[in-house]
């Protein structure tokens, strides 16, 4: 991914990627612009922070559900010619997204949303609850699709969940989108579903 060339990725889980680079790179190498929409004023923003000279490498993302026609117009000449040792890296999540003159100057990398982690819930205990919490890496995409399996195991199973819990649970997608701490949304449906499994014994 960090491989010293511009490109486009296309990707369900930006928070993946941005991580991966945040990681992989010292923070004055690494300016990340993101929008919903990324309109012309952001696209020059990142262009002049291409043009701010450092020793290393620099990389320059762009997320965005959609890049309008103007940036990427302002885009396109820079691409073409980018300032020495500056990387651009545009990130959607469809290849729609981009015009076809973007689609011509730069490589596009189809990047597979990371899997959440494999969790039997059958075994599901407040150890496993205490090691998923702990983790630093679960993202927004990996943490909704655990909520997902955690109301799914429970409705398979029976488990008469109260119009509280069930609530909880619907509201628990939304709050992740909102930025809330992974971890306590994890652990409240995490404890929920552990309530009822003891119950069942």
């Amino acid at each position: 991914m960090i491989d010293g060339q511009s490109k486009i990725i296309i990707c369900e889980d930006f928070e993946a990627i941005k991580l991966q680079f945040q990681e992989g790179l010292e923070s004055e190498n690494l300016a990340i612009f993101e929008e919903s929409e990324i309109k012309l004023e952001l696209a020059k923003e990142a262009i002049k922070e291409a043009f701010i000279a450092t020793k290393e490498k620099k990389y320059i993302l762009l997320f965005g559900n959609r890049f309008n026609i103007y940036a990427q117009n302002a885009l396109l000449k820079v691409l073409e010619e980018p300032p020495k040792n500056v990387c651009f890296i545009l990130i959607s999540k469809a290849k729609s997204t981009f015009l076809p003159t973007i689609l011509s100057r730069l490589p596009v990398v189809k990047e597979k949303s990371k899997e959440a982690q494999e969790i039997d819930l059958e075994k599901f205990d407040l150890e496993i609850l205490y090691e998923l919490v702990k983790r630093k890496d679960i993202t927004k995409v990996e943490a909704k699709e655990l909520i997902k399996s955690m109301l799914k195991f429970a409705l398979k199973n029976g488990y008469p969940l109260s119009q509280r819990e069930m609530d909880y649970f619907s509201n628990a997608l939304h709050l992740i989108e909102l930025n809330t701490n992974i971890s306590n949304v994890l652990i409240t449906a995490g404890l929920i579903l552990l309530t009822h499994k003891k119950r069942r014994r």
